[in-house]
């Protein structure tokens, strides 16, 4: 699996392409976790992503209770309908933070205190 990897105002952002599934997940694991640091800011885009299994989800909560623990912060972004649905039925919309878009997730992690 590749990941974009891109920093802008010190938010790291993670862009994923094509499929999260139980083939690519530990690749989809590894790729994040090496961005997963202490008091940082990081946003994954969702944007290239067409399909997210359990788990792709599993590796999504596993990223934001790091995070959490590191004091850092997490938000997803640019989140297509079908994936969005996937989140909504899951009940990790009321878990980890969602974004419309990169400006509106900036804004928002800058003033938050909770990471998820």
């Amino acid at each position: 699996m590749e990941i974009k990897v891109e920093v802008k105002q010190n938010i790291t952002i993670l862009t994923p392409i094509g499929r999260i599934d139980t083939a690519t997940a530990k690749a989809f694991e590894e790729g994040i976790s090496q961005h997963l640091k202490e008091k940082i800011q990081l946003v994954i885009s969702f944007e290239e992503i067409n399909y997210i299994s359990s788990a792709g989800l599993r590796v999504i909560l596993m990223a934001g209770k790091k995070q959490m623990a590191g004091h850092g912060k997490l938000g997803l972004i640019n989140m297509p309908d079908k994936i969005y649905t996937v989140f909504k039925m899951s009940g990790f919309d009321k878990i980890i933070k969602i974004y419309k878009d990169f400006d509106t997730a900036c804004k928002l992690l800058q003033s938050e205190t909770a990471s998820f």
